[in-house]
């Protein structure tokens, strides 16, 4: 493949590729090409195969990025790599001219276009409404191109492996290295392969996958795929992307069961690495095993990962591992007088709920104010959720509870949500929000971890006490304890070491109260004191018999009465997680604010957070589903 400047002899066939490849409103006639060509702040590159016109880009070269105005490819020429050498091309014309960001836009409807950027580091970030002609919208995308030279692979293992130790291009580390030491905390363009014995929740394995995305790594596989793989309707929904293909693949296949084990990148059955490779358009990770069924169609019934050990024969795949990580990129109705149709999901059962029947009548009375159905759902609905436009979710939240299952399923059917998955992933676990609040340089109380695997007995002696143990996952006070010495801490790390075998410590800061400052779409909502339960150092005091003294006051106040600094670093706090709803709870210690956690799910009570705004808070948040709903349906959404 040969790509050269072009000329004005080329002007006949540039004008040639313009019609052929684009419509009408999309192309740039002679005049506009003439004008590229003789531009001195655009380039027009040629791609040429076998001495035959095949493809050309457009650069325009600004200060400090060189935008990609147009790559065109002859339909006939699609299948020989002209495109990816056009935009190895560009990549490398960024590169030799010490830019740094590369950026293009896309038709946001040509999903296949968009991944395929994305595949070389593209990332969306923003939608350019009617930017090619009416009702026609485009997707900006921009490469950091520093990001793909730096970038270094660390494979981390729980077990001792001499595997990767001839294979370049990689660093190979322990778990408790990855967990614990600070030079990995504050690491920059680093992709972490997790290869550790167990993924499964809550272990050390489940923690790597967790920490590299707070530390904003790229991880194979994430923590939104280990999920994925433990919900057999969403990976019904999402293998739906692939049903076509699954009949054409498996027609000859003999049985009605069909296990793939995906080495990286290598098919356990040769025949069928180009279904394997499909695959991975669906999650990556170096080891990963697709169970198929067939009844009557087939199916895609399960999806794991294997351990490395588990392996038989270790060296024949060897010579894959090498290739793999050579790799420069990886890839991550009802009534008509309604507009929208919301579920809000709510748990009878539930001692504790987020909101109160009054609150949730509110909710739902603003909601249709607005031109929402409402209906409220209950754990039994699942299946019912592709039925609506927006899900609520009004149910306490937790990442292992089917909360998140419902969050992950409504979002994969295209609903608006909130709690969205990514935020009740990120809050609901201490330790994912202690390295994310660290890497945003957030002020937090002195944070600590406690390894089950590793050696913790020395650090408990040398910290100060009181001190706060948690339970990653702990909400609503339950999981957290105060210690008072280092052999209430041994003990006390016994028993949390049954749930979980990461277990987070802070400094205790004794407050009469706690602030909360509700927050959604980055902007503060209400603004609550919490005060310290009757002889208790929490707001909730489970253990007191009498109903009354569980909980201490509170006072609402307007938000712009909140001392500045809080309600500062409240909104620099929930803009780490996103922009859903969040409780930021804060501690202020000598006019200081502490963030002491994030809550995807905050309580919103009737005549407590809702005092001062009223009914405007609910409206406020339902405006915030309408708006998304009205704006957004388009933007494309990535699956993991």
């Amino acid at each position: 493949m040969n790509i050269r400047e072009a000329t004005l002899d080329d002007l006949e066939f540039l004008e040639h590729l313009e019609k052929t490849c684009f419509s009408k409103s999309r192309q740039s006639n002679r005049k506009s090409l003439l004008h590229s060509i003789q531009s001195p702040h655009q380039e027009v590159y040629m791609a040429e195969d076998a001495g035959q016109h095949c493809g050309a880009i457009i650069l325009l070269n600004y200060k400090k990025q060189v935008r990609i105005y147009s790559l065109a490819v002859l339909p006939e020429c699609a299948s020989r790599g002209v495109g990816s050498a056009l935009l190895d091309f560009a990549i490398a014309y960024a590169k030799k001219h010490s830019i740094r960001t590369l950026s293009l836009e896309a038709d946001i409807l040509n999903s296949s276009l968009v991944k395929w950027y994305e595949s070389y580091g593209f990332q969306p970030v923003r939608v350019i409404m009617d930017y090619y002609a009416k009702d026609e919208d485009a997707v900006r995308m921009t490469l950091k191109i520093g990001s793909l030279e730096n970038t270094r692979n660390i494979v981390v293992t729980d077990y001792d492996t001499q595997f990767f130790k001839d294979i370049p291009g990689i660093i190979q580390i322990r778990a408790n290295a990855y967990i614990e030491d600070p030079a990995y905390q504050s690491a920059k363009n680093v992709r972490i392969f997790n290869l550790c014995s167990s993924l499964n929740y809550q272990t050390v394995g489940y923690y790597v996958s967790l920490l590299a995305q707070a530390r904003n790594h790229s991880v194979y596989p994430n923590i939104i795929s280990l999920r994925d793989f433990k919900s057999n309707t969403i990976l019904r929904s999402i293998g739906d992307e692939i049903f076509d293909r699954l009949q054409r693949e498996l027609a000859d296949e003999p049985g009605t069961s069909l296990n793939l084990d995906i080495c990286f990148g290598h098919c356990s059955q040769p025949k069928y690495q180009p279904l394997a490779r499909a695959l991975t358009l669906l999650y990556e990770a170096p080891l990963i095993r697709y169970q198929f069924e067939k009844n009557p169609y087939w199916y895609l019934k399960k999806v794991s990962t294997p351990a490395l050990e588990s392996i038989a024969n270790k060296a024949a795949i060897k010579p894959y591992a090498i290739k793999y990580f050579s790799q420069k990129r990886f890839v991550s109705g009802a009534m008509n007088r309604y507009k929208y149709d919301m579920a809000i999901l709510v748990d009878d059962a539930e001692e504790n709920p987020p909101s109160c029947p009054d609150a949730l009548a509110l909710f739902k009375s603003a909601a249709e104010s607005l031109g929402f159905y409402v209906e409220f759902i209950t754990k039994k609905d699942y299946k019912r959720l592709p039925e609506f436009d927006a899900l609520f979710i009004r149910a306490t939240t937790n990442v292992d509870n089917y909360t998140y299952d419902f969050s992950r399923y409504a979002y994969a059917e295209g609903l608006v949500v909130i709690d969205d998955p990514w935020s009740i992933l990120r809050c609901s676990n201490k330790l994912y929000l202690f390295e994310a609040l660290l890497a945003a340089g957030i002020r937090m109380p002195k944070t600590w971890t406690f390894n089950k695997k590793a050696n913790y007995e020395e650090r408990v002696q040398s910290l100060a006490y009181p001190l706060i143990l948690k339970q990653p996952d702990s909400a609503f006070s339950f999981g957290v304890h105060k210690v008072d010495s280092p052999a209430e801490c041994t003990e006390k790390l016994g028993e949390l070491f049954k749930k979980s075998e990461i277990i987070v410590a802070q400094e205790y800061l004794p407050t009469a109260y706690d602030w909360r400052v509700g927050v959604l779409d980055k902007k503060a909502l209400f603004a609550c004191k919490y005060f310290m339960a009757k002889n208790h150092w929490q707001i909730y005091n489970w253990a007191n018999a009498d109903d009354t003294e569980k909980s201490g006051g509170f006072a609402t106040l307007p938000v712009e009465e909140l001392p500045p600094k809080v309600l500062k670093i409240a909104l620099k706090a929930a803009s780490v997680i996103g922009d859903g709803l969040y409780g930021v709870d804060i501690k202020e210690i000598d006019g200081e604010p502490y963030v002491i956690e994030i809550n995807d799910n905050p309580s919103i009570e009737n005549t407590v957070e809702d005092a001062c705004l009223k009914d405007e808070l609910y409206l406020e948040i339902m405006r915030t589903f309408f708006s998304r709903l009205a704006n957004d349906r388009e933007i494309i959404r990535p699956i993991t």
